[in-house]
């Protein structure tokens, strides 16, 4: 009798989620921030990247991941006139970097870690991830 209660009241559950979809997963963003390290600084910005930054992006509110990637070659179009480097954060929500923005922490990894070392001016774009693939095993 005790099994025949438990499996109505979790048909009586699972209809209940059916009619209620789960509200759409929030997506995450990417700013991607092309760079143009100084001559001689390559080796210093890759270990301050390192020692200084990592260490502080991972106490940001919703991180996810941060990679520096240098440029290799165009293989469609041409190759950027000036940015060698692209520094890529990802994060659960734009509001989240935002936050990252504002701690102190953000002060020494950006300006001490990454800027110090790239010339002027560069760029950033910003990006939602709009679909995304996990690898199958």
């Amino acid at each position: 009798m005790r099994r025949r209660t438990l499996l109505r009241g979790a048909a009586g559950i699972a209809a209940a989620q059916s009619a209620f979809p789960a509200a759409p997963a929030a997506r995450s963003i990417q700013l991607h921030t092309d760079l143009q390290v100084k001559p001689g600084s390559e080796q210093k910005l890759l270990d301050d990247f390192h020692k200084l930054f990592l260490p502080r992006i991972r106490k940001a509110p919703g991180f996810i991941d941060a990679k520096l990637v240098r440029f290799v070659k165009a293989n469609v179009g041409s190759a950027p006139e000036r940015y060698n480097y692209r520094l890529i954060q990802i994060f659960e929500s734009e509001a989240l970097r935002e936050k990252w923005l504002q701690m102190e922490e953000h002060k020494v990894a950006w300006h001490t870690a990454i800027e110090s070392h790239v010339q002027t001016p560069f760029v950033a774009y910003l990006y939602e991830v709009a679909a995304e693939g996990k690898p199958s095993r």
